[in-house]
């Protein structure tokens, strides 16, 4: 099939009222300019953007959709089928759940040892059959969690985990450098009283680490899988220097301008959260995506803990701060492609590659409307937005 009459997002530059055409399930032509001739099986663009499909390197959302509350537990079956939906209308075509590993008497199950095993086992499993996107892995290895090192080893040995991240949620560094958010954290959404969050906070300071030679050995048997490894909340050049030794190559959410810019400099991607960006400011008071992105210190986006954030995101990047199109797609797409060693077959708009591809329009308001998803070239999702009038892709 052919997509014509489409302002075609390629990886430097935009192809205006091109068309793009799919053979199986990938790109085979780009050209400027209609058709010579059009079928009934062709699609008219109607002058919006075609862009790539979105490449989500970090989403919690998987947790919230098998536990919405603390007391009601879904399914992985029904979570799984239920999200990916969502997903796809968010125009999110490749998707890395990340699961935090915390502990396994953390208070939240769906973080304990036991539960993540097994969920991790049945993404794998679920990812297998029938689906609309592509589900992927990122395990969020708390190194305070000693008991879990051989499991994580076994996963990591048999292909389970796509994505490994080191996380140390510790109070008094990192993302709750601020101890104020974490106690607000605690008591504002978590229910505990000031007592109960003030003894939670001092156990959690006091407990046990693994050894920095156990996690280097995690991180090389990531490595040696061709897993990426990641950092999480960066806010020393210690902790930086001592990650990228163990030859990590991407950072998430630094905490200060210094951690993403010293990041940078040692040549490691640097990720922001997309809803940090939307909102202005960190949920945890810590590094605005904003002021990272004036400073051009963001590689990509990731949604976090809220998926429609990221298509949002490159259309803030492109209307309100003026970033040409390419480079404010690509930090949803080909740069997250990159990080996670998937561009090869994904993450642009490019002759052989799988024709992820999005169709989306733009509201008066300069907002996305996303009408046309395709995964491997099949179109997974479509939506009729009822405007009285033609949403062309906009000009600045």
């Amino acid at each position: 099939m052919k997509i014509y009459h489409a302002n075609i997002v390629l990886p430097n530059r935009v192809i205006e009222n091109g068309s793009v055409t799919i053979e199986a399930s990938r790109i085979s032509r780009i050209e400027a300019g209609a058709p010579e001739s059009v079928t009934a099986s062709d699609l008219d663009a109607g002058g919006r953007w075609l862009i790539p499909g979105l490449i989500d390197s970090h989403s919690d959302a998987i947790e919230v959709e098998i536990e919405p509350r603390p007391t009601s537990r879904f399914a992985i079956e029904l979570s799984f089928a239920e999200l990916e939906k969502k997903l796809a209308a968010e125009g999110i075509t490749t998707i890395f759940h990340a699961v935090s590993l915390m502990k396994q008497n953390t208070i939240r199950k769906a973080r304990q040892n036991e539960t993540v095993y097994a969920l991790m086992d049945s993404i794998h499993r679920l990812a297998q059959g029938p689906h609309l996107i592509r589900h992927k892995t990122h395990l969020r290895f708390e190194i305070a969690n000693i008991d879990a090192v051989e499991a994580v080893s076994a996963l990591l040995r048999d292909g389970k985990i796509d994505e490994f991240s080191l996380t140390d949620h510790t109070p008094g560094q990192g993302q709750y450098r601020d101890l104020e958010v974490q106690r607000r954290l605690l008591i504002e959404h978590r229910h505990f009283s000031k007592k109960e969050a003030e003894q939670m906070i001092e156990d959690t300071k006091k407990q046990e680490k693994l050894d920095p030679q156990m996690l280097q050995q995690l991180a090389h048997l990531a490595n040696t899988c061709g897993i990426p490894v990641a950092s999480h909340d960066d806010d020393t050049i210690e902790k930086l220097d001592l990650i990228h030794s163990w030859q990590a190559e991407i950072s998430e959410f630094p905490i200060t301008l210094e951690a993403a810019r010293y990041a940078r400099k040692l040549g490691m991607r640097v990720v922001m959260g997309a809803p940090n960006l939307l909102l202005g400011k960190s949920h945890s008071n810590n590094l605005s995506a904003l002021d990272a992105v004036r400073e051009g210190l963001v590689d990509l986006f990731c949604s976090d803990y809220y998926p429609a954030s990221l298509l949002h995101a490159a259309f803030k990047l492109h209307y309100d701060l003026g970033i040409d199109a390419p480079q404010a797609f690509n930090t949803v797409t080909l740069n997250p492609a990159r990080a996670l060693k998937l561009d090869h077959d994904i993450g642009s708009i490019e002759s052989g590659k799988k024709a992820d591809l999005l169709i989306v329009g733009v509201s008066e308001t300069k907002q996305p409307l996303l009408q046309h998803v395709f995964v491997d070239g099949s179109e997974v999702c479509r939506m009729n937005y009822l405007t009285a009038h033609h949403q062309p892709a906009l000009k600045r």
